[in-house]
């Protein structure tokens, strides 16, 4: 039985290049369903299997003639309501595996919308000439973006350089449909996150339990926070192993890798099992020592890279972060840990770690490790915590965020929750 994929232009603007990917993909033995949202009537003749703008108007609850009337902003805005109505349902009822899009501006505008909704894992490929835009604005979902080196201006044929990148996509999107990925046989999916400076802690989880649970690490980096919170809602996820809670410190702070003040919020209102750290909410991170902004002039830092500067979080903002992360945790609905390591929360946080430097990049004598700023976070979460919650507790250690009895203690209180046997201890 051949794959299916649908391709979605607009016809009457482009449709050169919807024919040209419907041939490509059908050499392949693969189906092609045409799927048209033009905001114009046009008449370009589609086959049996295709589906026309005015059907995918009518799906929207409006006609091709009266989009055509609108103005562009609301004639997108009733095709797309069309087109997500025709592609969740072709995809659902399984007469479509995947789906290609192309086009520029509007062709984005179209597309993003209607791959945001189809579930993760679906394939979904974009042909586009705003590469760049198409990456933020599809922004969490896994949509593979080509760049479209010529315009896809729709002449009466695709030229040599256009048949080379639709080609392409055609082939890509036909391997996309057909390879199925292995699945694990592992018990239940942990995300995890994770910074190269809590690392060892992630990697030693991995150690303990990657026989039986399949650990899925990100990488903390602001989208990294909302890809997790994102496939915690969308049900892809067990259970959470919070390391490193950094992007709260950025959110707080105005650093560069913020995942915004929702952070730290999906696995409390789903319910699953989630251990929380305090990893890396000693630093907030810029780029560039340029970058910088001069309001920070007074303060210290540490250049993780010639990329990364890292600015050290004060007492006070590490005391505001523990209120911050012991409200989010009180909203739990399902079993939920914070462990406090007291010897330190970052590779460079610790007794023996490293010496800052000033805004102007001098070295200083002055220790990273800051013991007052754990002592405020430690009292802000034991101020703020709801106690009287039997789902929570607060955990308190004399070790290092990295250290083997540490990542002993975060993966087998996330292990037991999600197997049934944990009980608060405190």
């Amino acid at each position: 039985m051949a794959n299916k994929i649908i391709v979605m232009g607009t016809l009457d603007t482009k449709a050169s290049e919807g024919l040209y990917l419907k041939d490509r993909i059908e050499s392949l033995d693969s189906e092609a369903i045409l799927l048209d949202v033009s905001l114009q009537p046009h008449d370009i003749e589609l086959g049996e299997r295709d589906i026309t703008a005015e059907e995918v108007a009518l799906a929207g609850d409006t006609t091709v003639e009266e989009i055509a009337e609108m103005d562009r902003t609301p004639a997108m805005q009733s095709m797309i309501s069309g087109a997500k109505e025709m592609v969740k349902n072709l995809v659902e009822s399984g007469e479509a595996e995947g789906i290609i899009a192309y086009g520029g501006g509007c062709g984005l505008g179209l597309a993003a919308p209607v791959f945001k909704e189809l579930p993760t894992g679906t394939p979904k490929l974009l042909i586009t000439t705003l590469p760049e835009r198409a990456a933020e604005e599809m922004g969490l979902n896994d949509t593979c973006i080509l760049s479209s080196i010529t315009d896809l201006a729709g002449g009466k044929e695709v030229n040599s350089i256009e048949a080379i990148t639709l080609a392409s996509a055609a082939g890509a999107a036909c391997g996309m449909v057909e390879v199925e990925p292995k699945v694990t046989s592992k018990k239940s999916s942990f995300g995890a996150t994770q910074f190269g400076v809590t690392t060892t802690h992630i990697q030693k989880a991995d150690e303990i339990i990657g026989e039986e649970y399949e650990l899925l690490p990100f990488h903390a980096t602001g989208k990294g926070g909302r890809t997790l919170e994102k496939l915690i809602r969308d049900g892809r996820i067990d259970g959470v192993l919070d390391v490193t809670t950094t992007e709260l410190a950025d959110e707080l702070v105005g650093g560069v890798l913020s995942a915004g003040p929702e952070r730290l919020e999906a696995a409390a209102e789903v319910g699953i099992p989630q251990v929380v750290l305090p990893g890396a909410l000693d630093m907030v991170n810029f780029w560039t020592p340029d970058t910088v902004p001069e309001k920070f002039k007074g303060r210290n830092f540490y250049h993780h890279s010639t990329e990364v500067t890292l600015l050290r979080t004060t007492a006070e903002e590490c005391g505001e972060l523990g209120r911050i992360i012991a409200r989010k945790v009180n909203k739990s609905k399902g079993p939920a840990a914070i462990i406090i390591p007291l010897r330190g929360w970052s590779q460079y946080d610790k007794f023996d770690g490293v010496k800052m430097v000033d805004y102007e990049g001098n070295e200083t004598d002055l220790d990273w490790h800051n013991p007052e700023a754990i002592e405020k976070f430690v009292e802000a979460v034991e101020e703020n915590i709801d106690e009287a919650k039997e789902n929570i507790e607060v955990v308190k250690r004399d070790f290092h965020i990295n250290d083997t009895e540490c990542v002993e203690l975060s993966i087998g209180k996330l292990k037991s929750m999600v197997e049934g046997g944990w009980e608060k201890t405190g």
